[in-house]
C-alpha cells in the first residue's frame, strides 16, 4: 500500500481528507484550512481548463500578443474558456 502526501493548491495545508470521487472515479479531496479559498480539488483534472494556474497562463500568453486560437491551442483549452478568462480579466 502507497501512501500520497497530498496538499492543497491554493494555501498548500496539509489538512486534507478524502471527499468521494467524480463521475469517473477519480479521487477528490477537501481541503479543510479555514483560511483557503478553494475547498474541494482533484490531484489529476481531465479537463485542462480546471487545472490550477491555467488562468494565469492565458493572461501571460495575451500579454505577450498571443492570439486567442494560439493559446488555446498551445495550451490544450478550448477558444471559448480563453475568452472567458480573457473577459474576466478585462472586467477587474
Amino acid at each position: 500500500m502507497v501512501l500520497t502526501a497530498v496538499k492543497c493548491p491554493k494555501c498548500g495545508g496539509t489538512n486534507v481528507k478524502k471527499h468521494g470521487t467524480n463521475h469517473k472515479g477519480v479521487p477528490r479531496y477537501q481541503c479543510r484550512a479555514e483560511n483557503c479559498p478553494k475547498k474541494t480539488f482533484m490531484l489529476e483534472y481531465e479537463n485542462k481548463g480546471y487545472e490550477p494556474g491555467i488562468n494565469e497562463q492565458i493572461i501571460k500568453m495575451a500579454a505577450n500578443a498571443s492570439g486567442i486560437r494560439d493559446t488555446a491551442r498551445v495550451l490544450g483549452v478550448s477558444i471559448q474558456k480563453v475568452v472567458d478568462t480573457l473577459k474576466k480579466h478585462r472586467q477587474r
